[in-house]
């Protein structure tokens, strides 16, 4: 059985398409939607919603969430987002991406108590692991987010895994457990307010009825389960229809098969073309059915019509295995008509396309062995890492001073390579750095946390070394699209700065990721709005335009203090946040009050 969402799948084979992006969060992800001011939740909510029709966008939504939950320390967040990314990029048919996704997103949410998300992702790696034939670790996977399940009251996902557990012993020719599994999965979905579920398992035991020669049941059973479909679940009708149909054709009940194939056809024009575009396997399900009923009714004519279509739409969709089914129907009909040569070509492709099954069937189940092997190493390499760290850590206390100004030296040289990088920034860093710890410190911060925003603050600039040199160095205005990838610099920087415990870096990475933020949710990259922008991030916006402005650059010339105040002034509340403008116009005239003062002392 097909289904949307993977959280809420049987066992499904992966569509095939596009290139999935590695986790680099691009700038096209991150302005899609850009300035709206949502929450990880929104965003979250708003991929799933959009998930069937675009798959692109869907994943430009989740990464923006993860960027998000992660600027603002939300792993919870973040779990859920890697588990929706592995989600899209399991339907895009990149499952060795897929899997190694599905495995971050577990291990996250096990670090942070997100059961259900773990049970999400536990599922997905159950699935991966049964698609590459690694059936034991299949179960182990699933059965584990049954147990999770179990101990946290979830009963709306129970009757789901269950049915996925049953389709995996169904693999394994174990059809008495599957059978077992498959009844607890419906009673278990008894008590889910999700009816549809009993669809999918109802369908998946007449399949098993069918494959036991116990045509009769597998009847009773898809008929129960089209009952369902109709009304809970229109998607899965013609699916269903197609499987009873073979079952009546087998009772040699051929009208009432007939039937069942007329209505899939009806079903899937109701859904419309939309539907068959992006979910060809239904509309293939159903050529196979027509093509094996017509065989029983002895119309060898139109069964060749039809299982040579069905072959044509199998391979446009990159369906190797329902592929090879239509071709193996067609090798015994073309045999039995005598026309051995035709058939001879529909073996040989056959065979060819059950070597590229296996052969890929074969490397997915190298890779995920390789991916799991890889993810226990390195959590034990971690696991090491913690216990030497505890046991170093009086002798690192004893080092700390020094370990710290080592630390503050390697980042004012970083700083330097950020500056030498862009010919007009010259000291402008180094001043926004200054100026930002001078707003802090006005608005009653604290003042150790000051001095560390003096050098984060320093680097908000530092993703400009991924940008371009003729864009970066060129002499005058931007063009829209060269600004577009100007703006990656905000994304660039943060990911530089990603993944460290350091209070200094984390904030670094704050700051560079989000100083371009609006006070009125009109920035980038993410549009985030009001308080939801980093303190950090709305202290620095006002430095780096005021000291922006004030500077010569090849392109303009130098603003005068009073003449940049002015501007900033006039974005309160708009660009800037009101409190912060605040401070400006009483750090700017202080520094005037000192410099008169001193100027005066000289001349005295």
């Amino acid at each position: 059985m097909t289904s949307s969402g993977v959280e809420t799948s049987s066992v499904v084979p992966a569509r095939t398409g596009g290139l999935v992006d590695k986790l680099a969060m691009s700038a096209t992800s991150l302005r899609e939607g850009a300035g709206a001011g949502k929450s990880v939740r929104d965003l979250l909510d708003e991929a799933r919603a959009t998930e069937s029709e675009d798959l692109a966008h869907s994943r430009s939504l989740v990464q923006q969430a993860r960027v998000l939950a992660r600027s603002n320390s939300d792993q919870q967040g973040e779990a859920e987002a890697l588990y929706r990314l592995a989600s899209v990029t399991y339907q895009l048919g990149e499952l060795d991406e897929a899997f190694g996704l599905a495995l971050e997103a577990r291990d996250l949410a096990r670090r942070c108590a997100a059961p259900l998300v773990e049970v999400w992702a536990l599922n997905l790696v159950g699935i991966v692991h049964h698609q590459a034939g690694n059936f034991s670790q299949a179960l182990e996977s699933l059965l584990q987010a049954v147990e999770i399940c179990r101990s946290i009251g979830d009963l709306d996902h129970l009757g789901n895994l269950l049915n996925t557990v049953a389709t995996v012993h169904h693999s394994l020719r174990d059809t008495d457990r599957a059978i077992v599994t498959y009844e607890a999965a419906l009673e278990a979905n008894r008590k889910s307010p999700r009816r549809g579920f009993d669809a999918i398992t109802l369908a998946n035991m007449a399949k098993v009825r069918s494959e036991r020669n116990e045509n009769l049941l597998a009847v009773s059973l898809g008929e129960a389960a089209l009952e369902i479909a109709r009304e809970h679940l229109p998607e899965y009708v013609a699916e269903i229809l197609a499987n009873l149909a073979e079952a009546y054709a087998s009772l040699q009940m051929l009208p009432r098969a007939n039937a069942c194939l007329d209505e899939a056809d009806e079903s899937l024009i109701r859904m419309g073309p939309q539907f068959t575009r992006s979910s060809p396997m239904a509309l293939v399900s159903v050529q196979l059915a027509r093509g094996r009923v017509c065989i029983a009714n002895g119309d060898t004519t139109q069964a060749i019509a039809t299982l040579e279509n069905s072959i044509n739409v199998a391979e446009l969709n990159e369906f190797a295995d329902m592929e090879l089914v239509a071709h193996g129907l067609l090798a015994e009909t073309f045999k039995g008509l005598g026309r051995f040569e035709e058939a001879l070509f529909h073996r040989e492709a056959s065979t060819r396309i059950h070597e590229q099954i296996f052969n890929r069937d074969t490397d997915l189940r190298i890779k995920t062995l390789q991916i799991s092997h890889d993810t226990l190493a390195a959590r034990d390499q971690a696991e090491l890492l913690r216990v030497r760290t505890t046991e170093l850590e009086d002798l690192v206390t004893a080092r700390t001073q020094d370990l710290e100004e080592h630390h503050y030296e390697a980042f004012e040289r970083l700083a330097v390579i950020a500056e030498y990088r862009d010919p007009d920034s010259g000291e402008h860093s180094s001043r926004v750095g200054e100026l930002a710890a001078e707003l802090a410190i006005e608005l009653g911060e604290d003042r150790e946390w000051a001095e560390v925003l003096r050098l984060a603050g320093r680097l908000h600039d530092v993703g400009k070394v991924g940008v371009p040199d003729d864009i970066l160095q060129k002499p005058g205005p931007l063009t829209d699209a060269e600004f577009e990838v100007m703006k990656t610099h905000t994304t660039i920087g943060a990911t530089v700065f990603s993944g460290s415990k350091s209070t200094l870096i984390q904030l670094a990475a704050e700051v560079a990721i989000s100083h371009h933020e609006r006070w009125d949710g009109n920035g980038y990259p993410v549009g985030l709005k009001g308080d939801a922008i980093p303190l950090c991030g709305r202290l620095v916006a006002v430095a780096d335009v005021y000291d922006a402005l004030v500077t010569a650059h090849r392109y303009k010339q130098a603003w005068s203090s009073t003449d940049a105040v002015d501007h900033v002034v006039a974005g309160r509340g708009t660009q800037f946040e009101p409190r912060v403008v605040d401070a400006l116009v009483a750090v700017i005239a202080a520094r005037q009050a000192r410099a008169l003062s001193s100027s005066q002392a000289i001349e005295g």
